[in-house]
């Protein structure tokens, strides 16, 4: 699935990168955001772009070589902890797909921005999950996935 699109030119726009996308997968892309995994099970916070279908959910990570990185990573030198990779998860095996509320009150100014919750079942029927923020609108983007 993601053989052409990774040998994309680095200088596509956005309108490009999308419309290729929606070819790809051969349906209309609903709703998009970028997000940061903020846990997900044994794993580091990753940035990725999560975009939904009338099928599935997808999380899309790309590779990046983070200078940033290489100089406090230790024992792994030369890897990138980030790859070209595309998760789908078809509709039918989502449970969980919820904004996570606020608590009230005074506090709710000093929180972080509210996160999405995600739990679905993998092939083999174990539960899979992560929780994510994003760098948009949360619950438009949780409203875009056709239940």
């Amino acid at each position: 699935m993601a053989g052409m699109f990774f040998n994309k030119n680095d200088n596509v726009g956005a309108d490009e990168f999308w419309k290729t996308r929606e070819e790809e997968l051969g349906l209309p892309i609903l709703g998009k955001t970028l997000g940061q995994v903020i846990r997900k099970s044994n794993s580091f916070p990753l940035w990725g772009l999560f975009y939904t279908t009338s099928k599935a959910l997808y999380f899309q990570t790309f590779k990046s070589d983070n200078w940033l990185m290489k100089l406090f990573s230790t024992g792994q030198r030369g890897k990138s902890r980030t790859r070209d990779e595309i998760i789908e998860i078809p509709i039918e095996r989502i449970e969980i797909f919820r904004m996570r509320s606020k608590k009230g009150g005074l506090l709710k100014f000093f929180q972080k921005p509210p996160f999405v919750e995600l739990a679905w079942r993998d092939e083999s029927g174990e539960l899979e999950w992560m929780n994510f923020e994003t760098n948009g609108d949360a619950e438009a983007f949780v409203g875009s996935l056709p239940r």
